[in-house]
C-alpha cells in the first residue's frame, strides 16, 4: 500500500484502510495473548489475562480513529480533475476529516488562495456553520485571517474556484507564503 500524504487525493480511502488493518491487528494481538493465558494456566485469573485488558485500551484508540473516519466520502476523479483545471495558481487538498471541539466535518476538497479557504463537501447533514467558524478560530490562533466558506453545491463551488483563480494575484508581495501558511494550517488541523 502506498503512502499517500494528507491533503493529497486519495488520503481518506488510504487512512481508512490504514486505520483498519491497526484495530484488527490490535484486537488479534489481545485475543492471542488472552487464548495463550487461558491455555496456560487453564483460567482466566491470570497475568496475561490482566496484560490482554491493558492493552485493549490502544486496540480501543485504533477502532475509534477508524470508525471517526467511516461516515466520511472521497473524493472522485470527475471532481478532482474539475477543481485541478480551474484552480489556476491556488493550493488544492482533497479528502480531509477537520477536527473541532464538537465534531469533525469531512471536506472532499478545499482550495486555497491567500485570503480563502473555499470548502466542498457532498454530506447533506454538514455543518456549515461549525466548520466555518472553527477553522477561522484555529487560523486566529496561527496569527492568519481569511474568509472560510464551505460549499455542499458543487456547480456553485466550481464557480466559486475559477473566480478566486483568476482574482488570485501571484504578483502581490507575500501571497504565495501567506497561501502556503494557510494550507499548511488547514492540514494540521485535519485527522
Amino acid at each position: 500500500m502506498k503512502k499517500v500524504e494528507k491533503g493529497e487525493f486519495g488520503y481518506l480511502a488510504y487512512k481508512k484502510s490504514r486505520n483498519m488493518i491497526k484495530t484488527i491487528i490490535a484486537f488479534a494481538v489481545v485475543l492471542v495473548i488472552f487464548i495463550i493465558g487461558f491455555i496456560i494456566w487453564k483460567s482466566k485469573n491470570n497475568y496475561l489475562t490482566m496484560l490482554a485488558v491493558v492493552l485493549v485500551l490502544p486496540a480501543a484508540k485504533f477502532a475509534v480513529s477508524y470508525f471517526v473516519l467511516i461516515p466520511h466520502k472521497n473524493c472522485d476523479e470527475e471532481l478532482k480533475s474539475a477543481i485541478e483545471e480551474r484552480k489556476g495558481e491556488l493550493n488544492s487538498v482533497y479528502d480531509l476529516v477537520v477536527s473541532n471541539k464538537q465534531k469533525p466535518v469531512g471536506i472532499m476538497a478545499a482550495v486555497i488562495s491567500d485570503n480563502q479557504i473555499l470548502a466542498y463537501t457532498s454530506a447533506a447533514k454538514a455543518d456549515k456553520n461549525l466548520f466555518e467558524t472553527s477553522v477561522k478560530e484555529f487560523l486566529k490562533n496561527e496569527k492568519l485571517t481569511c474568509a472560510v466558506l464551505l460549499y455542499k453545491d458543487k456547480d456553485t463551488y466550481l464557480e466559486k474556484v475559477k473566480n478566486a483563480a483568476l482574482n488570485f494575484d501571484v504578483s502581490k508581495e507575500n501571497s504565495l507564503d501567506r497561501k502556503k501558511y494557510i494550507t499548511d494550517a488547514l492540514l494540521r488541523m485535519s485527522m
